[in-house]
């Protein structure tokens, strides 16, 4: 990441706490009854002790490969019905994102996570936009492990930045962080995916997949406050709806940074 870049995600006050400070006091005893049992009902009361003592945490776990990362992996992959499921879901997701997990690849977190912060409105995206922010800075957990993932924390920003007149900057980044991707010789390439997303990546299940797409054209391409037309050809592509070469993708943003 170069130094310009660097000072677009500090502009955005980037802040490790925000989301965990918004999400983790909404919780309650129902909610972390409703975790504990997500692991088909096994061992709940070790998982209600860990749960409770990450809610009254006043900071994220570094580590999170041993109890309760079961039951808030399948929490993370869970359908959210309402409100209520959606802040059992951000949650979850904001502690795997941040942690190293035995499973790794936090992207499959990442979707989730966005999804429920922008269903849930406002304040819970500004703090998500402000807790992806400082993770796309620091790049803490499993983040650095795949030299593909980043990209899809600039996505996740631009997502919630959609809106706003940082909007543009944050596409021209992230189109450059793609390029760098698909030109990786040491990745692996996938010629089934229409997406360049996923063309350089050799993990993410197909309801990832499908939630990021979804996110995409929700967020850039049907979203009518979003009136810029680059970012509506950014998302087309992004979502595989348009197969619009990076190097045009480039140019539309050239300059933009």
């Amino acid at each position: 990441m170069t130094g310009s870049d660097r000072d677009l995600f500090a502009s955005l006050t980037p802040d490790e706490r925000a989301l965990w400070a918004w999400v983790a006091p909404q919780l309650d005893a129902a909610d972390i009854e409703e975790i504990a049992e997500a692991d088909y009902g096994a061992d709940v009361p070790e998982y209600r002790r860990a749960l409770t003592d990450l809610v009254h945490s006043p900071g994220l776990p570094d580590d999170l490969r041993r109890d309760p990362a079961e039951v808030l992996a399948l929490t993370r992959w869970t359908t959210p019905a309402g409100r209520r499921d959606h802040l059992r879901r951000l949650f979850a997701c904001t502690l795997l994102v941040r942690a190293v997990t035995a499973a790794g690849n936090p992207v499959d977190s990442l979707a989730p996570l966005v999804d429920s912060a922008w269903e849930l409105g406002e304040p819970a995206r500004d703090a998500a936009l402000r807790f992806l922010a400082w993770c796309r800075l620091n790049l803490p957990g499993d983040w650095r492990d795949d030299p593909s993932a980043p990209v899809f924390l600039t996505l996740a920003v631009l997502l919630l930045s959609a809106e706003t007149a940082t909007a543009a900057a944050l596409a021209a980044v992230l189109v450059e962080e793609l390029d760098v991707v698909l030109t990786d010789p040491e990745l692996p390439w996938r010629r089934r995916p229409r997406s360049p997303l996923y063309v350089r990546r050799d993990s993410d299940s197909a309801s990832t997949r499908r939630l990021w797409s979804a996110l995409v054209t929700r967020c850039l391409v049907d979203n009518p406050a979003v009136v810029d037309p680059r970012l509506t050809a950014l998302g087309r592509a992004l979502d595989g709806n348009a197969a619009t070469p990076i190097t045009e993708l480039r140019a539309l943003f050239t300059g933009t940074t």
